[in-house]
């Protein structure tokens, strides 16, 4: 019930605290980059290397809880859409995502839903949690905000007073 709950409070958040509009226009890339590689990584870490594991499952794919991936969408999104413009603002941003993940996994720990092998811990989970948000962040500057804004440039400096909107 644990994984049900933290996907339906994030869901909840992010559908109060983003503009509905935006919220819709990133759930694509949230698909992507949160469910995605949440799966695809909980796949790898569980139950092909064994460093992880998750108790309490409700629809397990291959033993990975289909609430806690579907978390990750929200929080991909949230992720991006909240992203301060700078390189310190967004270094902090990009520790702070992976420092309440670790919390998260810390509470879920001690409840008992989620435990590590010997060969995790921790700390493991704060670095790999930074690398994913690396990843998550390049694949948004590059793939999804990347080419709008850079269109959006190049019609402004045409002197276009608006960009163009596609159809």
């Amino acid at each position: 019930m644990g994984w049900v709950l933290l996907a339906v409070i994030l869901w909840a958040a992010a559908f109060l605290a983003i503009p509905q509009r935006d919220f819709r226009r990133l759930v694509p890339f949230g698909v992507v980059a949160g469910f995605g590689l949440a799966l695809l990584v909980n796949i790898l870490g569980s139950s092909i290397f064994g460093l992880w594991g998750f108790r309490g499952a409700v629809w397990p794919i291959l033993g990975v809880p289909f609430w806690a991936v579907l978390a990750w969408v929200p929080v991909a999104v949230a992720f991006v859409y909240f992203l301060p413009d700078g390189s310190l603002p967004r270094l902090g941003w990009l520790l702070l995502f992976p420092a309440v993940f670790t919390a998260v996994d810390f509470i879920f720990l001690r409840a008992g839903l989620f435990f590590f092998s010997p060969d995790w811990n921790l700390a493991y989970s704060f670095l790999l949690s930074v690398g994913l948000h690396i990843l998550i962040l390049s694949y948004y500057l590059t793939s999804v905000r990347g080419p709008a804004a850079r269109s959006d440039a190049a019609g402004l400096r045409l002197g276009r007073a608006e960009p163009e909107e596609e159809d």
